[in-house]
């Protein structure tokens, strides 16, 4: 009972917050695709799997790496798109042809080699079936240069990517925590469209280990990594341009997510939020009236012309304990822009370091920017 009341408590402090009331979402899209629904509890592994008949869906590793000798220091960052065909397909017999028509598969992938100052990046479009299989059953995935399995006995992924340049990453992530479920009653809102919900799964903290491969060498490597899982149908409000998002693992154990959902305005859109994790991997979040996402420097990309702000600033006060936290996010390294196959929707996503208020180093992030060159690609609305 007690804690009943402390989730209800919670729960209207957050409405308060918002100054608006529990959004209902809508069974299906105007387009006819599927709306996650709430109070919606995920089983896991088997929910690590594939959701057919939502529009989109991704699985998102990011991690930061060092080689056992110290020498070496490697961000990566590796994505999985699932894009659903016409809605009107979805509840139509499962077709014959073997190499599949109603899904797309997009794998981004990069390493930044933090050591050498050297960013490397590839971006491939692939149809299911013999190009692309992923189990709907449990994570089982293989999308063109990207693999992902989840080893049920050792309860840990095993992941391969095979980079630009003849190098592969084949690591094993092992989750250090129980998985994180965003959001109110199990829906992560992108905005005030009812419909603008997702399943938003999370491993923030997982221990790494592994090799990188080179012209035929070894360089063996260990490190920390985040793993999210997302399933929607219409991921942003229609006055959405764009978000900031990041990533932090903090030194002591804990972990910080945050993102601001950009409008037409240039304003941050309320349901913008901030999550910190802690120790045991529970949630406490904040809204947009309670936290501030400042840019401190922006870098100017060569190839497209973007600025992105790429050094920021992130002030909240931490609510069970009243004192205001400040987190600085410098990259590692500036030249970390993806450009993918279509350069008009270009995005910077790069390692990161975080420092304190004492400009004290006390942890790591990746962080993403995106909508800074052109629209948002059309099938995150639909």
């Amino acid at each position: 009972m007690k804690s009943t009341i402390i989730y209800m408590f919670m729960l209207l402090n957050c409405w308060q917050l918002l100054g608006a009331d529990w959004i209902q979402p809508p069974l299906t899209t105007s387009s006819g695709y599927p709306v996650p629904h709430p109070d919606f509890e995920p089983q896991f592994p088997h929910d690590h799997g594939s959701h057919p008949g939502y529009a989109i869906e991704w699985w998102y590793w990011v991690g930061h790496l060092r080689s056992l000798d110290g020498s070496r220091e490697f961000g990566f960052q590796s994505t999985v798109f699932r894009l659903e065909g016409a809605a009107d397909h979805i509840a139509a017999p499962a077709s014959s042809d073997p190499f599949g028509t109603q899904q797309l598969f997009m794998a981004n992938l990069s390493l930044s080699d933090l050591s050498a100052g050297r960013y490397l990046h590839a971006e491939r479009i692939l149809r299911e079936g013999w190009q692309a299989q992923v189990s709907t059953q449990t994570l089982n995935l293989q999308v063109g240069p990207i693999s992902a399995r989840w080893d049920a006995t050792h309860a840990l992924i095993e992941k391969e990517l095979q980079l630009p340049q003849g190098r592969t990453l084949r690591i094993t992530l092992r989750p250090l925590k129980p998985p994180v479920i965003f959001g109110e009653r199990g829906l992560s809102r992108k905005g005030k469209a009812p419909a603008a919900v997702s399943w938003y799964w999370t491993y923030s903290r997982l221990a790494i280990s592994g090799v990188l491969i080179e012209d035929g060498k070894c360089t063996e490597l260990s490190g920390i990594g985040w793993m999210d899982h997302e399933i929607a149908s219409n991921q942003l409000s229609r006055n959405l341009v764009g978000w900031d998002w990041t990533a932090i693992q903090l030194d002591n154990g804990t972990e910080l997510k945050a993102y601001r959902l950009r409008t037409q305005e240039g304003e941050a859109d309320p349901w913008s939020a901030l999550y910190w994790i802690d120790a045991q991997g529970e949630q406490t979040h904040v809204y947009a009236q309670a936290f501030e996402w400042q840019t401190a420097k922006t870098w100017k990309s060569a190839h497209t012309d973007n600025d992105y702000p790429t050094e920021v600033t992130l002030r909240a006060v931490h609510p069970k304990t009243g004192v205001e936290m400040i987190y600085h996010v410098r990259p590692m390294m500036a030249a970390q822009e993806f450009v993918g196959n279509r350069p008009e929707n270009a995005y910077w996503e790069g390692a990161c370091a975080v420092f304190d208020r004492n400009n004290t180093r006390i942890g790591q992030a990746y962080l993403e920017l995106v909508g800074y060159g052109n629209a948002i690609t059309s099938h995150l609305n639909r």
